[in-house]
């Protein structure tokens, strides 16, 4: 993930980045519900091929570090990334250093290591920030690079340089509380941080009324939960037969929110049916798109799989801790993993 609170980098660029490797590019703007004319944040995000044969997930935010709630959503999502990467070296860095101290507490990081990429012109640009008090828990590595080129290939090889030089730590994983229709040698895998565009999974197969997991591949459905889950605050994250109101597979923290997500998908279910349009079979309904409700501590998501009538994403979100507008569009990301 990478993050230039100032604007002093405008060579990284995310589209032509995405351009130059022909692969998609999703954009989100977040906003706040108390001031939806001012956007929070926009975020940028695609997934790229890799010479190893592997996906790279590569997310881009733009959000003012002046603004307390914005500043706090990129610290979460910065911490929840395999490479933290700051556009820094500007001359408001110590106002910058100032900010993350404020709004990070002592021994709060649980994220990877933050990199701070720094121009190697004029020299010394780096000293203030290896310099700087942070915030105690937190590790700054400060990085020198040439100055940001309008030559598209200047991203595509910054990131290449960080890959190589950066020994990138697997995001953290929720428990995963096994599920009886799931397949007892299905494994999770790592999941990009970004809107992938994957080969469709066999969506010509015929939906199995009787036994819907038996059409999924549980691989992609681990992986997909795994992405939905890492939206900040997200307790727990599930595929559920809308039917049966059935967890199908589930990832959750602890065995509380697994509890809990059971109870959401019961309600959400029972909820959903009554959106379908009763004269119609149930894979031609007129589903809802969306269904958000709330309770004194969690907020609950579902959310439809494409082409797959009778399967919901289930997301439930930490009232306190969470926020629901980063956890929505992640959630969002998630199912268009397809299952």
């Amino acid at each position: 993930m990478a993050w230039d609170p100032h604007g002093s980098w405008p060579g990284f660029s995310l589209p032509a980045l995405a351009h130059g490797a022909g692969a998609s590019l999703s954009e989100v703007v977040l906003l706040h519900e108390s001031q939806p004319e001012t956007p929070l944040a926009l975020l940028r995000g695609t997934v790229l091929p890799t010479p190893e044969g592997t996906w790279l997930g590569v997310l881009q935010v733009e959000a003012s570090p002046e603004d307390a709630r914005a500043l706090g959503l990129v610290l979460d999502l910065l911490a929840r990334a395999g490479t933290a990467l700051v556009l820094a070296g500007s001359r408001r860095d110590k106002d910058l250093v100032r900010r993350i101290r404020e709004g990070l507490r002592p021994d709060h990081w649980r994220g990877p290591v933050l990199q701070m990429l720094v121009p190697t012109e004029p020299p010394g640009r780096g000293e203030p920030l290896r310099q700087a008090l942070w915030p105690r828990g937190l590790t700054v590595r400060v990085i020198e690079h040439p100055g940001s080129s309008a030559d598209p290939d200047w991203t595509r090889l910054l990131l290449a340089r960080l890959r190589a030089t950066t020994d990138t730590p697997a995001p953290p994983r929720m428990t995963a509380f096994p599920v009886q229709t799931a397949p007892a040698d299905s494994t999770a895998s790592a999941a990009p941080i970004a809107t992938p565009e994957l080969p469709p999974l066999a969506d010509e197969e015929p939906l199995h009324d009787d036994d819907p997991a038996g059409s999924l591949d549980f691989s992609r459905v681990e992986r997909l939960l795994e992405l939905a889950a890492m939206g900040p605050g997200v307790l727990a994250a599930a595929l559920v037969d809308v039917g049966s109101a059935e967890l199908l597979s589930l990832q959750a923290l602890t065995e509380r929110a697994a509890d809990r997500a059971e109870r959401a998908a019961r309600q959400g279910c029972a909820m959903w049916r009554t959106g379908l349009t009763p004269d119609e079979p149930a894979q031609e309904a007129q589903a809802l798109q969306e269904l958000l409700w709330s309770d004194a501590e969690h907020h609950h998501l579902l959310l439809p799989m494409p082409q797959r009538a009778d399967l919901l994403l289930l997301v439930c979100i930490d009232r306190q801790f969470g926020d629901l507008s980063a956890s929505r569009w992640q959630a969002a990301v998630a199912r268009h993993q397809g299952c």
